[in-house]
């Protein structure tokens, strides 16, 4: 429960996320919380508790698809692929919108 998704209901590029994320889902064996941020106020708010990640990961503003690490602190904006998001729910340093697994030396 440490991933959230915020999402448009139309926007395309959430819409062509859902089978990537629910085959996550499967894979991992967890469940990311989405929140639908263009119809409903109460999931803006939270939306905006983690603004400054997500507009860092954005190149600025807040946008959706946003990916969100509520332990780590990081976000990624925007499509991406399985292995993105995989590294940011197993806690890589996803800086800039780009996800880089911890090295262990």
């Amino acid at each position: 429960d440490h991933i959230i998704e915020f999402y448009g209901e139309t926007c395309p590029h959430c819409i062509s996320m859902k089978p990537l994320i629910a085959g996550l889902e499967k894979d991992m064996g967890l469940e990311i919380r989405k929140l639908e941020v263009w119809n409903s106020a109460e999931n803006k708010k939270i939306m905006a508790e983690y603004e400054d990640i997500i507009s860092a990961a954005c190149g600025g503003l807040a946008a959706v698809p946003s990916f969100v690490n509520t332990k780590t602190k990081q976000a990624l904006c925007g499509a991406h692929d399985a292995s993105d998001i995989r590294a940011l729910i197993e806690g890589a340093d996803c800086t800039n919108n780009v996800c880089k697994l911890h090295s262990k030396v």
